[in-house]
């Protein structure tokens, strides 16, 4: 018998082939599991758009039909309890009599056994999420109003007190509301009148007369995410009552077949890490199930028998766990593929998305009982032509005793060269999350250069537990700054480095600590740092999230001289007299997040010092942008720094 004989791939990635790949996303499987809703979205670089489509893929078949081709705006989907209707978000006309009126985000209804889709929602402001009652006859969803001084404002009567607001804001926050439409349409109504506004998640109660909705807590700081609170409002009457507090932060409830819910709660010995509490149908007696699980778990879904499905960085793997009511806790089996969003049958069975260390994400299935899942689409299968680094975990020790983790990815076989390679470290945001064995589309394109490509995940980061969180604070960028160093060490030591040239690089907490580790050491031929948190004081004052430099550092700069110099020493400004990297500097010019004037600071410091530095602004609002041209410009613009001064 002769064997087929298979050529290995001999094609490296190139920047310009990541155009190829297909974004597989929120899937949605029917109740009955046969068929799971994607959202499929691809580039258009010609026109600088998205293109999205809904698509239904066969559980059984594997088969894919797209029911929605192009959609603009499409957002949440999800099945209507009986699985007769796929509802979702779309942009749709708020004058339902005026074809040509203005567009804003509206819910859309699609009948499963035929029939076209129907817009639902007319909002003038739009919908940012919806929920279907139990008995599918509507859906609660959440919209924000206009602003109350509309009038006033068109007559550039428009000064606004500011309070929390971030540093881009031209206008105050109008506030976000909940409602109630039937599902066919027609007129909706506020639930629970203007007292208190939606924070967050929500959830009917099983009886559908009454929703558990998270709102906050104090409306004079809607920039607090810590501010919110669980409540249950009664859909007629408006009432709400107060839920038992297990911390001082409660989100996106999720209902069981039982009528059980289940909630967010921020860790109160460390609040950075989000907890899931279970509590009775009525919301009483809350007591978290993840106590034993110790991660930052995302995705609370409910399995047959009141388990939980929930999602969590684990180590260097981003894996499914099923909890149960008392808190046992067992790891799905999943081999090497990194989990992403997921969704529940009747039965149990689990459509969720992935990527494998290989291959880009793709939509997978695990029924009950099964060894491994199986993937249902193969999208990215161009990706099989091309040579792929191998990635690997490292460990090490930090200063202070703990394990520490990350990734290495080595340069595939055609990308080789003799003799020593350079390093690249890539280090994520967050600080509340975590690079993992996953695919990186950028890293490896890095690899194909001949580079090793090390991601650490630094003191903070979520996929090791509550202890190697909190141990960052109030020290948010020195105490991780020494683990990248001890990490960097680790890999020194156990590949074949050339330590002359290495390269250091991140976006937003990653930019953070770039600019610090460039700072207080000189070893870097060149450094990337996008959207950092150059200045923890500016950051304090002008960032639209108020709550986070508080929580990981300490009370505002200016409640003491001692809080003052703790934010200045934390600061990558502080040392940027000393930075002699070459360095590329980026942000976006509405960055509400980390804010621009940041990346002024720091750019205007270190061309005083006459060192190589360039500053790159891309003239959008956000934290990065969003349209695929300039995504693609700044990895083109990082990939070209590097090959400049590591060579290629």
């Amino acid at each position: 018998m002769l064997l087929a004989l298979t050529t290995p791939p001999a094609l490296t990635l190139k920047l310009a082939d990541l155009r190829k790949t297909v974004a597989v996303a929120s899937p949605a499987i029917a109740p009955d599991g046969k068929n799971v809703a994607i959202i499929v979205r691809r580039n258009d670089y010609d026109k600088d758009r998205t293109k999205a489509d809904l698509v239904l893929v066969n559980a059984r078949t594997r088969g894919a039909r797209t029911l929605l081709r192009d959609v603009t705006g499409l957002g949440q989907i999800d099945w209507s309890p009986d699985g007769s209707q796929l509802a979702y978000i779309a942009q749709g006309v708020v004058d339902p009599d005026d074809p040509a009126s203005e567009k804003t985000s509206q819910i859309f209804v699609l009948p499963m056994t035929g029939g076209e889709a129907f817009q639902v929602t007319h909002e003038k402001m739009g919908v940012d999420a919806f929920a279907w009652r139990p008995d599918g006859g509507a859906f609660a969803y959440s919209a924000h109003i206009e602003a109350p001084n509309a009038k006033a404002i068109k007559a550039h009567d428009d000064a606004f007190n500011v309070t929390d607001e971030a540093w881009t804001d031209q206008a105050a926050p109008t506030p976000e509301y909940l409602y109630q439409i039937a599902s066919s349409g027609g007129k909706s109504h506020r639930i629970g009148g203007s007292t208190w506004r939606v924070g967050g998640g929500f959830t009917y109660a099983r009886d559908g007369k009454s929703v558990f909705v998270t709102r906050i807590t104090d409306d004079r700081h809607p920039n607090r995410f810590l501010s919110l609170q669980l409540i249950r409002v009664n859909v007629s009457s408006g009432a709400v009552a107060a839920l038992p507090q297990l911390s001082g932060t409660q989100n996106d409830p999720v209902r069981a077949p039982s009528g059980q819910i289940a909630f967010a709660f921020a860790n109160p010995r460390g609040r950075m890490q989000t907890e899931i509490a279970l509590a009775d149908a009525n919301g009483s007696h809350p007591h978290s199930v993840t106590v034993g699980l110790d991660r930052n778990v995302a995705g609370a879904s409910f399995l047959p028998g009141g388990s939980l499905l929930l999602t969590a960085n684990d180590a260097t793997q981003r894996r499914l766990f099923r909890v149960t009511p008392t808190g046992a806790v067992t790891r799905l089996p999943l081999g090497n593929i990194a989990a992403g969003a997921s969704s529940v049958s009747k039965n149990g069975t689990i459509a969720f998305t992935a990527t494998a260390p290989d291959h880009p994400a793709e939509l997978y299935l695990l029924t009950p009982g099964a060894r491994s899942p199986v993937r249902l689409t193969n999208y990215n299968g161009w990706i099989a032509h091309y040579q792929i680094g191998v990635t690997r975990p490292v460990t090490w020790r930090t200063f202070d005793g703990l394990t520490a983790d990350g990734v290495l990815t080595a340069p595939p076989a055609s990308a080789k060269r003799s003799g020593r390679a350079p390093l690249v470290l890539y280090i994520h945001g967050g600080p509340t999350s975590a690079s993992t064995t996953a695919y990186s589309g950028f890293v490896q394109v890095m690899a194909a250069h001949g580079w090793y490509v090390f991601q650490p995940n630094y003191r903070g980061s979520d996929n090791l537990g509550l202890r190697y969180a909190v141990t960052t604070v109030p020290h948010i960028t020195s105490v991780p700054g020494r683990d990248i160093e001890a990490g960097l060490a680790k890999v020194l030591a156990t590949a074949p480095i050339d330590a002359s040239r290495i390269g250091v690089s991140g976006w937003s907490e990653g930019g953070l600590m770039t600019s610090w580790l460039i700072g207080n050491d000189r070893r870097w031929r060149a450094a990337v740092s996008g959207a950092a948190v150059n200045d923890w004081v500016q950051y304090d004052a002008m960032s639209d999230s108020k709550d986070f430099a508080p929580l990981f550092i300490g009370r505002s700069p200016w409640s003491s001289p001692s809080e003052y110099k703790l934010y200045e020493a934390e600061s990558p400004l502080s040392y940027a007299s000393n930075v002699r990297t070459p360095t590329l500097i980026m942000s976006d010019a509405g960055d509400f997040r980390v804010p621009t004037p940041l990346a002024y600071e720091f750019y205007h410091d270190v061309r005083a010092t006459g060192t190589p530095v360039e500053f790159v602004i891309y003239p959008v609002v956000g934290h990065f942008p969003r349209d695929p041209v300039r995504v693609e410009d700044i990895y083109r613009r990082w990939e070209a720094w590097f090959v400049k001064y590591l060579g290629s």
